[in-house]
């Protein structure tokens, strides 16, 4: 094995003990800095990214570092590579067991734009970016019925008596991308039949 791929597999590794919340939410114990040494692992991070043999919340770990230690980051054409990760981070967000990623990554979605405020999270924020080179992605998880799980106090209290699915959050990101309404409802049930509404206008 060559010194880059060894430095990737090592980095990816590192990522993957850490995690999303030991990377960015321990405060200064976070190991994000770590991570990125001064820039020296940026381009095995880069890789990383880009290689899909790395699992997808290897992938997206790596990139939120990018994206936190590098104002230029993402490049123009990785439009593509990120739609997918950052669809598959939205459906592995509502698996409880495994790589957790909590509800507040996406923000309150719905709830926030009843206060006219855009909370999309900061892997919404990212999954927003690409525009809608991710919609197809979303529309794939409109059957996901995985529930996102809030963490904090009132974060908590708030996120998770909303009782969002990961299809509720895919019909989010999908309406705003494409710019079609979609109208939150506080059943399951009547989502469920916004959802149908929505696929039915995306044929």
């Amino acid at each position: 094995m060559d010194n880059k791929n060894s430095t990737k597999d090592s980095l990816a590794n590192q990522l993957k003990k850490a995690g999303y919340s030991g990377l960015f939410q321990y405060g200064e114990r976070s190991l994000a800095d770590a991570v990125w040494q001064d820039g020296k692992n940026e381009e095995a991070l880069r890789q990383i990214v880009l290689h899909p043999e790395y699992e997808v919340y290897i992938r997206l770990l790596a990139s939120e570092v990018l994206y936190a230690k590098n104002a230029d980051y993402p490049p123009t054409d990785w439009g593509d590579t990120l739609a997918y990760i950052y669809a598959q981070a939205l459906a592995i967000s509502g698996q409880q067991e495994g790589h957790f990623l909590s509800g507040n990554q996406w923000g309150f979605m719905y709830y926030a734009d009843k206060a006219d405020i855009a909370d999309y999270g900061t892997l919404g924020t990212h999954l927003m970016e690409t525009e809608t080179k991710v919609v197809p992605h979303l529309i794939g998880l409109l059957n996901n019925n995985d529930l996102l799980l809030y963490e904090g106090s009132e974060e908590a209290t708030i996120g998770n008596s909303l009782k969002y699915r990961v299809k509720d959050a895919a019909a989010y990101y999908i309406g705003k991308i494409a710019g079609i309404p979609v109208q939150f409802h506080e059943n399951h049930a009547d989502r469920d039949t916004e959802i149908e509404r929505l696929k039915e206008q995306l044929k």
